[in-house]
């Protein structure tokens, strides 16, 4: 019988913490990869990807997103450029299906992929996952493109 209370107790514990792990995880903003090979301090100018390349977008939030991060960009020293960038960034919105509202669309996660723009090679990665209010009276999409920016390029 003090086996099962054990093995019980044990197995609770076990849940609550990884409840614990995943409750605290999911607040802790944005989440982000990078090629730790890379030298992040010669690369200075980029471009957007073409709207192509981006998948499913909405063409405002696209531009929003833009509008901010060139900003955020620029007082890191970047200078956005169409002629021979070092990067291309690209825009990866996932939508919450059939949400529109308060003349905006809900996005579920925001992506910014930042690749290396002669071999198209993924050196930096981060998504902001969490709803993102998209309406131009909100702050939820500047500071979710700012969290994402917050630690490019990483040190």
């Amino acid at each position: 019988m003090s086996v099962l209370r054990t093995d019980a107790r044990s197995g609770f514990v076990f849940v609550a913490l990884l409840a614990a792990m995943i409750i605290l995880g999911g607040c802790s903003g944005a989440k982000y990869i990078y090629d730790p090979a890379t030298s992040f301090s010669g690369l200075k100018s980029y471009a957007w990807t073409p709207a192509s390349l981006m998948g499913r977008k909405e063409s405002l939030v696209v531009a929003n997103v833009q509008f901010v991060a060139d900003q955020v960009l620029e007082q890191k020293g970047f200078k956005k450029t169409l002629e021979n960038p070092d990067l291309l960034i690209s825009i990866v919105n996932e939508y919450e299906i059939g949400t529109y509202y308060n003349d905006g669309y809900q996005i579920r996660m925001l992506t910014l992929n930042i690749h290396r723009r002669k071999s198209k090679e993924l050196i930096w990665r981060k998504t902001a996952p969490y709803a993102i209010n998209t309406d131009a009276a909100s702050s939820d999409l500047k500071n979710a493109v700012q969290d994402v920016l917050a630690k490019f390029p990483p040190k």
